[in-house]
């Protein structure tokens, strides 16, 4: 145990020369950065292997980084609902979005995002139950409203947003407690009329419980702007999910992301329903889900006011990790 412990702190002051590697040029100039390291309370004398609800041996990890298809649907199904998983996967998000405001012609604007996640996890254990996340997201609107305040209208604009990240490291324990912990961020790389112009970091934590029937999860996180663009920038996030196991791997659940705009004192808050099937196409596991916002709490000037998002997520081997650890 006391081996184990030595090695958890290794892995936070890892995890936090990693987020020092990630923060772009300039941020290390910010007063505000967060304190990013994150070291996990040791809950339990040992972790004791084969939870069936999860992926925790060494060979369970070895399959799912090089044959994720000999997996079950419902393995998958219940995996993919970890947020400490160690399966490497690429989502692509297509989010549909209606607007409404009191500002001229709200009401008759909409959205249309691609965004694409690539998830390649680095498992520091052997068992896969400790691992290590850098995750970008790549955003691209095909339609994005832009009020004209000099002409007192709305003009359509189209290319990429700017680039997202987290870095973090994540825990599973027997109980099926998940504990993840690190940082997140924003690149100012987006089109004109679709960036914020800013360098944004702050710090996120995930605490989780997965049981064989059901899951939960709060996921609190906030960001500052620290470098670049006009004004300020402090929101936080409350991302709350939680979901029911159906049989034929289907999963019934909720993923409400909730915001609050420090600056300018305003809240978002949606309603989400979603529904997720797991299936095999040829040798590659996908997992599709459609889910229906419907945003209760929005800026009053111009908000969300609903808005539908497909997810198609294909589960591959972890080349990535693969090819560094052989």
């Amino acid at each position: 145990p006391m081996c184990k412990e030595r090695n958890l702190r290794t892995y936070a002051a890892l995890l936090t020369a990693a987020m020092l590697v990630s923060v772009p040029v300039g941020a290390e100039e910010s007063t505000n950065s967060p304190d990013l390291q994150y070291q996990f309370p040791v809950l339990d004398n040992q972790n004791q292997i084969d939870n069936p609800n999860q992926i925790d041996r060494p060979d369970e990890l070895s399959t799912g980084h090089d044959s994720p298809h000999e997996l079950s649907a419902d393995q998958l199904s219940k995996e993919l609902s970890n947020p400490n998983s160690p399966l490497a996967s690429l989502t692509i998000k297509q989010t549909y979005t209606s607007f409404k405001g009191s500002l001229p012609g709200a009401s008759n604007q909409s959205s249309n995002l691609t965004l694409f996640q690539p998830s390649f996890p680095f498992p520091l254990t052997e068992d896969g139950t400790t691992n290590l996340f850098i995750r970008p997201a790549f955003p691209y609107f095909w339609q994005q409203p832009v009020y004209d305040a000099q002409n007192n209208r709305f003009r359509n604009v189209s290319g990429f947003g700017d680039i997202g990240f987290d870095v973090a490291v994540g825990r599973s324990y027997d109980s099926g407690l998940v504990l993840v912990g690190g940082a997140q961020g924003t690149l100012p790389t987006g089109s004109s009329g679709l960036t914020a112009d800013q360098w944004r970091l702050g710090p996120e934590f995930l605490v989780a419980k997965i049981s064989k029937t059901h899951y939960w999860a709060l996921f609190p996180s906030h960001q500052w702007d620290i470098s670049g663009g006009d004004g300020s920038y402090s929101t936080s996030q409350l991302e709350i999910f939680g979901g029911f196991y159906l049989p034929n791997a289907w999963t019934i659940y909720t993923d409400s992301k909730w915001s609050y705009d420090w600056v300018s004192s305003q809240a978002t808050i949606p309603l989400n329903l979603s529904v997720s099937k797991v299936t095999k196409l040829g040798n590659v596991p996908l997992k599709i889900s459609l889910g229906v916002d419907y945003f209760v709490e929005q800026n009053e000037l111009f908000g969300q006011d609903w808005a539908i998002t497909l997810n198609i997520t294909p589960i591959v081997p972890n080349f990535i990790y693969n090819a560094i650890h052989k």
